[in-house]
Order: C-alpha cells, then sequence, then structure tokens
C-alpha cells in the first residue's frame, strides 16, 4: 500500500509535437535474430501505428528511412522489448545496443541524443521521486495536499531544469515535460478525490471550490490532443458521473458498446467541448470496443461516424478499423502491380472469375511453416475447385521472396506474389498490413474485390465459414487427434535461408 500514488511517468513517451517528416535510423543490434523485426509506433494520437517495421542483416546492421506524422517520442520495439526515442522530422539517428538486452544500455547517437536521453533521465528521476510517495497522502486535509502538490511541482521541475542544462533539449521538448508534469499532478489529485473520503471515514467527502479551482489552474484544452494521459485524468474526472449515468438511464438490453453509453454520457454535458468530446470518445473507442475479436465494430463505427466531428480523428479511427477489422466489403485494388515469380509484372486482377483467399506473409512470420502452412495446405486441396489462392509476399527484397515462397509453397495450387518494398508497399498499405497482422487472410469476390473482413488466425471458425459461403461446400467435421496436437516447448522451425 505505502506506492499507491505510484504513477509512472508513462506520459513522456507519449509527448507529441508539430508536424513531423522523415527521419532516417541505422545502427546495429550485437547478436540480432533474423526472425525479429524493429518496430516504431506512434504512440500519442488516437491511432497508435506503426509507422516503421524493419529487420537487420547478417552482421546485425540496418538502416531504414520513413515518414513520421508528427515531432515527439516513438516506441521502439524489437523481440517483445521496447523502449523510447525522441524523434523529429529530418532527424538522422543511429542506435547501437546488443539484441538480447534490447533496449538496456541503447546508445544513441545524431540528431535524437540530447533529446531522448533529457526524457529518458527525467522519467528516472520523476518516476523514483513518486515511488517514495506515501499513501499517508491521501489522508491529509485538502489545504496540506494541496501544498504537498505544489512542492511536488516546485522541486521536480528544479531537477527538469538541472537535467535539462546537461542534456540540453529541443525548447519544445523542456517546454512539453513540463506540461506532462501537470497532467501528472492532475491525476494525483484525482486519485486523492476518489479516495480521501474512504481514507478519513467521511464517505460524504466532496472536494471543495479552491480544490476544483487548484486543477483547472493546471487544465488545458490544448492537452488533449497530445497528451494521452490527459484523456485518461478526463474518464477519471468523469468516472462517477459516467457511472451514476449508467445505472439511472440504462433499462433493459444492455448496450452494444461502451462507446454507445459513452456518447449518450457526453450528448447531456454541454459544459465539455466538441473537441474534447471527440478526443474523448475516440479514447473510449480504441482502448475498450476496437479490438481484433469484437464483431460488433461496424455498429461500433456507425456511432463514431455520428457522434464524431473532427475529420482527422474520424480518419485516424479509420485506420483502426481497417488495421484490426479490414476494408469496406466491395474496396477494388485487384491493379496494384506485384511480381511473380519469374519476375514479370502482374497483379490480383489476374484472379477474377472464382473467390481468392489472398495470404499476406513474410519470411520474418513466426512459426509460419508449423501453424499456418500445414492448415492452408489443407485448405486449398478442399477448395481449390471452386477458390483461387494468393500467396502475396511481404520480405524486405525480392530476392528473399523467392527463397521463401520456393520454400513454403513450392508445389502448392495458387499463385505468389511479391509486394515490392515489402511492409512499404502499395499493396501493404492499401491492406493495412502491419507487422502485428502477419499473416493475415482476406477474402476477395469473383471480380476480386474484398468480400468480408481480414484473419488474422488461420484457424478461425469465422474464416472457414466465410470459405463455405463463398464457395458453396461445407467441409466435413472432425474430431482432433489429441496425438497430433503440437507438444508445449517443441522447437521453432528454422527459417527460410535469408
Amino acid at each position: 500500500m505505502k506506492k499507491y500514488f505510484l504513477l509512472l511517468f508513462l506520459a513522456i513517451a507519449l509527448i507529441s509535437c508539430s508536424k513531423g517528416g522523415k527521419v532516417t535510423i541505422t545502427g546495429n543490434l550485437k547478436n540480432a535474430n533474423p526472425l525479429e523485426r524493429i518496430e516504431l509506433i506512434e504512440t500519442s494520437g488516437i491511432a497508435t501505428l506503426p509507422v516503421a517495421n524493419f529487420g537487420t542483416d547478417a552482421k546485425g546492421n540496418f538502416s531504414e528511412t520513413f515518414e513520421i506524422p508528427k515531432n515527439g517520442v516513438y516506441l521502439i520495439t524489437y523481440a517483445g522489448s521496447s523502449g523510447f526515442i525522441y524523434l523529429k522530422g529530418g532527424d538522422k539517428v543511429d542506435i547501437k545496443t546488443d539484441a538480447v538486452m534490447f533496449p538496456t544500455n541503447m546508445q544513441i547517437t545524431g540528431d535524437a541524443k540530447g533529446n531522448t536521453e533529457f526524457l529518458t533521465e527525467s522519467q528516472k528521476y520523476i518516476n523514483d521521486y513518486l515511488s517514495k510517495i506515501n499513501q499517508s497522502v491521501a489522508a491529509k486535509n485538502e489545504s496540506d495536499f494541496l501544498k504537498e502538490l505544489e512542492k511536488y511541482k516546485k522541486e521536480i521541475t528544479a531537477q527538469l531544469d538541472k537535467i535539462a542544462e546537461t542534456k540540453k533539449p529541443d525548447s519544445d521538448v523542456k517546454k512539453v515535460s513540463k506540461e506532462e508534469l501537470d497532467v501528472t499532478l492532475l491525476r494525483i489529485s484525482s486519485q486523492y478525490e476518489a479516495i480521501h473520503g474512504q481514507m478519513t471515514n467521511n464517505p460524504n467527502f466532496k472536494p471543495s471550490q479552491k480544490f476544483l479551482d487548484f486543477q483547472k489552474s493546471l487544465e488545458n484544452e490544448d492537452f488533449v490532443e497530445s497528451m494521452p494521459t490527459y484523456r485518461n485524468y478526463l474518464l477519471s474526472k468523469y468516472g462517477s458521473d459516467i457511472q451514476k449515468f449508467f445505472q439511472t438511464t440504462q433499462k433493459g438490453a444492455a448496450p452494444n458498446s461502451n462507446v454507445e453509453v459513452f456518447a449518450k454520457f457526453l450528448d447531456t454535458r454541454k459544459d465539455i467541448t466538441d473537441k474534447t468530446k471527440d478526443y474523448l470518445l475516440a479514447t473510449v473507442a480504441t482502448q475498450f470496443d476496437l479490438q481484433p475479436n469484437n464483431p460488433k465494430i461496424p455498429e461500433i463505427m456507425k456511432v463514431l461516424d455520428s457522434k464524431v466531428k473532427s475529420e482527422s480523428i474520424k480518419a485516424d479511427l479509420k485506420k483502426v478499423e481497417e488495421a484490426i477489422y479490414g476494408l469496406p466489403v466491395g474496396t477494388d485494388y485487384s491493379k496494384t502491380e506485384l511480381v511473380k515469380l519469374d519476375g514479370k509484372k502482374s497483379s490480383l486482377s489476374e484472379l477474377k472469375g472464382k473467390p481468392t483467399l489472398v495470404v499476406f506473409y513474410a519470411s520474418w512470420n513466426p512459426y509460419l511453416n508449423q501453424n499456418t502452412v500445414p492448415v492452408l495446405k489443407e485448405m486449398i486441396n478442399f477448395y481449390k475447385t471452386k477458390i483461387n489462392f494468393a500467396f502475396v509476399n511481404l520480405d524486405d527484397t525480392q530476392d528473399q521472396f523467392k527463397k521463401t515462397a520456393n520454400a513454403v509453397f513450392k508445389g502448392v495450387n495458387g499463385v505468389s506474389f511479391y509486394g515490392e518494398k515489402g511492409m512499404k508497399s502499395d499493396i501493404a498499405k492499401q491492406f493495412a498490413i502491419y507487422g502485428f497482422k502477419m499473416p493475415s487472410f482476406v477474402i476477395l469476390d469473383k471480380d476480386a474485390k474484398v468480400a468480408g473482413k481480414t484473419y488474422l488466425n488461420i484457424g478461425d471458425p469465422l474464416l472457414v465459414d466465410a470459405l463455405n459461403k463463398a464457395s458453396g461446400l461445407t467441409p466435413p467435421s472432425v474430431v482432433p487427434n489429441p496425438q497430433m496436437m503440437p507438444q508445449m516447448g517443441a522447437p521453432a522451425p528454422a527459417a527460410p535461408t535469408k
């Protein structure tokens, strides 16, 4: 209980500032694994999706140029571990570390060095500082508690200034880090507000006007656009009101989604601006409702489209929908140029005439040979008279495409294609394919247009149902043989030769 008020300063990792541009990242990961990829993820917006996905060569070297949507802190991930790096449009950055220890001891040189080191050291100091806050703070009277917050702000700000003198961050980075400190203090005050009555056996406790004025002095509507932590603070602030609204207005059938309830609540709040409503509703959607296994995503998107006024937020929500659910039925990317194994140009349009199952994959897909391909081959044998099969490779080079396609799909009834530039190809962008979605499965109709959602699991019963509908066939039901199930701890298969 001692660390009840510990608030890890993740806010630092979520700073965003002005528009971005192209950045170049080079470096070396010692002991790199060819099956692992480096990803950069934008974290401050509504659509927190990867902006870059790339691998290393045999010696662990890498070099990648890509576009960032805005200047700010990005999550950099590798092999399930993650760290943070500050990027601005035009930056040239070099990173060196041991892949096994990533991101520990990540050595950054170039344009991002000062900003990243300032944020990293500041984050460590603030986390250490807040970890020492005792739960007894929540039992203090309001006046003493507010004095505590003022002390926190003064002492932390002084240390941030000292760190800035050494690391020399850009002025906007230093400014926004202090704004994030204000948000952290707001979140602490929100916790106090929630538990002070319980701590002091005063269930009727309500904050005074002085307390509310203190919160108001730190609040800033501009924060809602660039700071997810501020959005979460507001959601916490409105939490009890939302609960009361739900209890008094919801009768009979349960609501379809959190978005539906929250949208109705926001309709009753004239004191909240349209801008804040848009960001909060989008935050509720992405945190709770827009999840891969939620079958009600189309209905949720209809609510969001009718309630959200900002076109940029709608566009971000659309990106999220396409990333986790798929493209609208009827979308036609059949003419996008692809390359076949013989090097000739082609496209998915050559498969018109029958429905097509498109499989997006790459050599670095984990357990591709073990889990996906055997099941896929059985599907092909059953549906091949009624359905075409297209294997679209998204490796980094055409040479790797040929090695992988020949190793994985040689002799399999289907057509192998390559999207030039791999994850940066037009086909990958059009079908919203990201590293976390590999492999992906999309069914096209006989005119090579999207026929339904994107599936991320070859064994998804809904995928089988969709193939049955598209083909008019129904496979026999088979009770799995327990002895055929993979054993826990079985070694992973070797990757196709790079």
